[in-house]
């Protein structure tokens, strides 16, 4: 019998898995590789600043600006224990959007993994499309997924969609998202570019 996975509110004590997940899943979005061409030849800063960025996440739970779910499955390696395998960030209504000229702490000037003007660029594309698909219309009203991510030995096992869903488009669709854009991001005078969709769900 299939098991399903459990939900709860992500703790600090979280952090180092919730770090481990994203390590593990968002190299596979074509974004990330993007922002962080040299994430393999310094792996150390890449681990360090993505564990600095979800501190980051915690400190805007604590403050109310975010909510941070964890999904939970029994291990691969040892079934009699639950291991956090995915999470989901949600930026809660009536929350402060920042403007896109603020860099996030976690920044990129002094970071040698990340490409400074694709994380500028990306930031800026993520910050131009949320005020014109979504503020405009719906305001502080709105729930906004700001991150999901499944660690890769346990997807397709029901957390994504628990959790309101993974990498991909075709899941949303199922869940009765649509489509309202798509997000294009590159830095000029370059030929690469990451291109992905803003999609909605309108409860009612």
């Amino acid at each position: 019998m299939e098991v399903k996975p459990t939900l709860r509110r992500a703790l600090v004590s979280d952090i180092e898995a919730i770090s481990n997940i994203a390590l593990g899943s968002l190299p596979l979005d074509p974004q990330w590789p993007y922002r962080f061409p040299l994430a393999s030849v310094y792996p150390e800063d890449h681990k360090k600043f993505t564990r600095i960025r979800y501190t980051e996440y915690f400190a805007n739970q604590v403050q109310g600006v975010s909510y941070i779910m964890l999904a939970e499955l029994p291990s691969n390696e040892d079934p009699s224990i639950k291991k956090p395998i995915a999470f989901a960030i949600w930026q809660l209504p009536g929350s402060h959007i920042q403007p896109v000229e603020v860099e996030a702490k976690s920044g990129t000037s002094y970071r040698r993994d990340a490409n400074p003007a694709r994380m500028t660029a990306f930031r800026k594309a993520i910050c131009k499309a949320k005020e014109e698909w979504f503020d405009k219309k719906f305001g502080e009203s709105q729930m906004c997924l700001t991150t999901l991510a499944t660690y890769p030995d346990y997807m397709r096992r029901g957390a994504g969609k628990a959790l309101c869903d993974p990498m991909g488009k075709p899941l949303y669709m199922k869940l009765g998202f649509r489509q309202v854009g798509m997000v294009h991001t590159q830095v000029e005078g370059e030929e690469e570019f990451p291109a992905f969709p803003g999609m909605i769900l309108e409860l009612k």
